[in-house]
């Protein structure tokens, strides 16, 4: 049996995605002052690229078991090794159709090697994201953030230095790749380290554990294709400086919703566990949307009233451009991070299918309006695309999600933290405009001395996240 789970696991998970962040935004800044906005449209081509067809490298395995774990951990070796197996054979055919895409389409060699290597990525984190599943799914989540952090030192000091040398974006891909082969050697150490065991498996099983994944699969590839779509069609539409402009934009607005990210994977296998008890569900999503909108609201108000000049302090000069997309998209924020906490739910609740179905709406909307909207507004229309496709979302997840709980105060949780921004957006705009590094920190103590008085933040959610 595995050990009792003994809380701080919301800890490990936010040190490892901090440093992540951390890490993607400063290799990303590098690419922007090395690489220039050409040379960061092709980096930002390519990610998305593949980026969109990861969802084929997992099929949402790590979601599924997470789950199934979480209410039987005895199945661990079986499970787990099924899963080894299930996502090696799905990265080898969606490494296959990346490689063939960027040959047959683009042709370019620098396209075409840093896709191959980005590819090898992805295939690697996505074989250990499965025994990390078994560490979420018992609640001892930090097993598998030393070889995370490992990998992603790795990387950060790979790309630093070949970027320096003079090597183009390609010499990022390699160290992605890296990053993945540290990571999963140090998962798959972890996990015999906790007494777990590799199991034989089946082609019956691995094709049952396949189809059972199939609606979080789906879910991952019409979510990938509302994430990704927009850049894509801006390469085709338009050129590698557009595709620049917009990816900076989005840089800091597709990196914050990590910290959601974080906290719904810490609640995940808790919520798991409130199958049929719509008390517990209901007071689980009101404790996370308390927290989701205490951190994302001030966030997107900050952005708006910083977005020139943290542009500019990020890549120059020439990304004062990004800017305002990168205004269009803030209210986005607190979107996403509810529709984190929203998604969640379905999934860890046995309505995967719901989920699935609202993000294969939001794809098609995403997707058939930048088409029109593409080739008149560019990087903009993106932005305000982007917007409205996460509020018809947020509408499809409340709607679904509630025969599984009832209300969670919503409107109560959105004044308070209002009026928390309220105050921080005065001191914003009257504080002296030195640094924008030090205008954003004057903001966030700014809030957070504001938050505790409006009851946006409360100390029982701080007592009960180091629970998690």
């Amino acid at each position: 049996m595995p050990p009792e789970p003994a809380g701080g696991n919301l800890a490990a998970l936010g040190l490892i995605q901090a440093f992540r962040m951390a890490a993607s935004t400063g290799v990303s800044v590098l690419v922007m002052r090395l690489a220039g906005v050409e040379g960061f449209g092709i980096y930002g081509y390519v990610s998305i690229l593949v980026g969109l067809l990861s969802f084929a490298t997992s099929m949402g395995l790590d979601r599924l078991l997470k789950r199934e774990l979480a209410r039987a951990p005895e199945r661990g070796p079986a499970l787990v090794s099924t899963g080894v197996v299930s996502v090696a054979l799905l990265s080898m055919g969606s490494g296959v159709a990346v490689v063939g895409w960027v040959w047959l389409v683009d042709g370019r060699e620098v396209v075409v090697v840093s896709a191959s290597l980005a590819a090898l990525a992805v295939a690697l984190q996505g074989v250990a994201t499965v025994p990390s599943s078994y560490f979420h799914a018992i609640r001892q989540m930090w097993h598998g953030v030393l070889p995370s952090l490992a990998g992603r030192v790795v990387f950060v000091v790979v790309a630093a230095a070949l970027l320096a040398g003079g090597l183009d974006v390609r010499g990022v891909f390699f160290a992605s790749a890296l990053d993945g082969a540290v990571t999963l050697g140090g998962v798959a150490v972890a996990y015999r380290r906790l007494g777990q065991r590799w199991a034989a498996t089946s082609v019956a099983a691995t094709r049952a554990l396949l189809r059972e994944s199939i609606p979080f699969g789906l879910n991952g590839l019409f979510g990938n294709i509302y994430l990704n779509a927009d850049v894509l069609l801006l390469a085709w539409m338009r050129d590698d400086t557009e595709v620049g402009i917009y990816r900076a934009a989005v840089m800091l607005v597709a990196l914050f919703p990590l910290v959601a990210e974080t906290f719904t994977q810490g609640l995940y296998p808790r919520m798991a566990r409130h199958l049929g008890n719509r008390e517990a569900a209901t007071g689980e999503l009101r404790f996370a949307a308390r927290v989701l909108l205490a951190v994302s609201l001030p966030a997107a108000v900050g952005a708006l009233l910083t977005a020139a000049p943290l542009m500019v302090f990020l890549g120059g000069e020439e990304f004062a451009a990004s800017a305002l997309p990168f205004m269009l998209m803030a209210p986005l924020l607190p979107l996403r991070f509810l529709n984190n906490g929203y998604a969640m739910t379905l999934s860890a609740l046995d309505r995967q299918g719901d989920r699935t179905r609202g993000v294969s709406l939001a794809a098609a909307f995403n997707v058939l309006v930048n088409i029109l909207v593409i080739p008149r507004w560019g990087a903009v229309g993106c932005a305000a695309v982007t917007l409205a496709t996460e509020i018809l979302l947020w509408g499809w997840f409340r709607w679904r999600s509630a025969g599984l709980v009832g209300d969670i105060g919503l409107k109560t949780i959105l004044i308070r933290v209002a009026s928390a921004c309220a105050g921080m957006a005065v001191v914003v705009e009257f504080v002296p405009q030195v640094h924008v590094v030090l205008t954003i920190l004057a903001g966030v103590v700014a809030y957070c001395s504001l938050a505790f008085a409006t009851g946006a933040l409360r100390r029982d959610d701080l007592r009960q996240l180091r629970r998690v």
